[in-house]
């Protein structure tokens, strides 16, 4: 009985500073997911396509409402933000919430600034007008890197504020 006792301890010991190395693990690979969340925002508020694109795998798949399907790769990646930044010189983004996991960021963000580049297809009037959009953000991270990206942002809060439903 002493033996099955000793064993069971050891057992439990070994057991225990597993579990805690593993927790260890995923406490320093959130905290990392943190840092680079805000690293990301930084970037952004950058306007820097060259930093922001480190974050990102090579492979990367991006989702959002404003194109059909799924973009992928590095350099669909640097032309979207690229188009961001030249049709709103001045848009800034401000954090009002993080959820980090060892393998997930979901990022609330306000995005503003004024559309005074319009993309070719946008109509004249919406030229000049400053918007306000609240944006959430969920990216797939894996090792390191971000494999997948989703952003949602209300299309009808920025047409009002485009002056759309005025026409």
């Amino acid at each position: 009985m002493k033996n099955f006792v000793l064993y069971f301890l050891c057992y439990l010991l070994i057991v225990g500073i597993s579990t805690d190395h593993v927790y260890a693990q995923q406490k320093s690979t959130i905290d990392d997911n943190r840092k680079m969340a805000s690293s990301w925002i930084q970037a952004m508020n950058r306007h820097d396509t060259a930093a922001i694109s480190v974050f990102y795998d090579d492979h990367i798949q991006l989702e959002s409402p404003n194109w059909e399907g799924t973009k992928t790769g590095k350099s669909e990646l640097t032309e979207i933000y690229r188009r961001y930044f030249s049709s709103t010189p001045d848009l800034r983004y401000e954090v009002s919430n993080l959820i980090a996991t060892d393998s997930a960021l979901v990022i609330e963000y306000r995005s503003y600034g004024t559309l005074l580049n319009p993309e070719q297809n946008a109509p004249a009037y919406m030229k000049g007008k400053s918007y306000t959009l609240q944006n959430c953000t969920r990216m797939d991270i894996r090792n390191r890197k971000i494999i997948k990206q989703a952003s949602y942002f209300d299309q009808v809060a920025f047409l009002r504020q485009m002056g759309f439903f005025e026409r």
